[in-house]
């Protein structure tokens, strides 16, 4: 160990020089730099909020419609969140019923006909719970329902019959969600001009061992999509495709 008076000044010299590691971002070799650093704190970590405030911003109309969508977007997102308590209250069927109803969609109860939707602004459904009422089908009708939306709508094993027509919403993922939840229930599903949903949605229907009935009127263009619809087929021979024109039927007509 060096204790000599030479060794003692240039040890003082070292420590009194910053390490490379340890120096400000905006002092680093080869680091962006930028008179806009005055902004940023001394032992900031990261330059990227100064590169934000440098970037060119556009303030054009497409830009403004593009952010205002997604504002509305995030919010019926947000008002579509899972509320334990709602649950807790009126159970599985009957919160559901609550979420769908109040946002436009329709359904209809096991042993009834009659269908429940929205009259302005007033529904009739229970406020507690009733263990009699179970939903036995769903017509989403013009609502809009996001992937978010669908934890709102678990633990209904008495559905058979679901509407999802004109929901522009739902895609692979959706399908390969509900395809799990209402494998041992679902009987009819409808995703008709669906136009996001493509051979890998049809592919994850293979779980429903019950489905007879599926519809898939303008969607059905592509010969993967038709693959997938033949094979959804030939697993379940109870199950009929509308909407949906084979390659060699095609080839017959010629």
């Amino acid at each position: 160990m060096c204790t000599n008076k030479y060794c003692t000044e240039a040890k003082s010299e070292t420590e009194s020089q910053p390490k490379s590691w340890r120096k400000p971002w905006a002092q680093k070799e080869g680091e962006w730099y930028s008179k806009f650093k005055v902004f940023a704190p001394e032992k900031a970590g990261s330059p990227d909020m100064v590169r934000i405030l440098q970037s060119t911003v556009n303030f054009g109309p497409e830009t403004f419609r593009k952010w205002i969508k997604e504002v509305k977007r995030d919010a019926a997102i947000l008002d579509m969140r899972y509320i334990p308590e709602r649950h807790q209250i009126l159970g599985s069927n009957l919160a559901a019923a609550h979420f769908l109803v109040h946002r436009g969609a329709a359904v209809r109860f096991v042993g009834s006909t009659e269908w429940i939707k929205r009259r302005g602004d007033e529904y009739d459904l229970p406020n507690k719970y009733d263990p009699d009422y179970l939903i036995e089908a769903i017509d989403i009708l013009d609502m809009k329902l996001y992937y978010e939306g669908l934890q709102n709508m678990t633990n209904l094993g008495s559905l058979q019959w679901l509407s999802l027509q004109n929901c522009l919403e739902v895609d692979d993922w959706w399908l390969d969600r509900i395809s799990n939840e209402y494998r041992m229930s679902l009987e009819y599903l409808d995703i008709s001009n669906c136009v996001q949903v493509t051979e890998r949605g049809i592919g994850a229907l293979y779980r429903m061992t019950k489905l007879r009935t599926l519809k898939v009127h303008s969607i059905a263009s592509s010969h993967m999509f038709q693959l997938a619809c033949l094979m959804l087929e030939d697993i379940h021979p109870q199950l009929k495709i509308e909407g949906v024109t084979y390659l060699h039927a095609e080839n017959q007509d010629v």
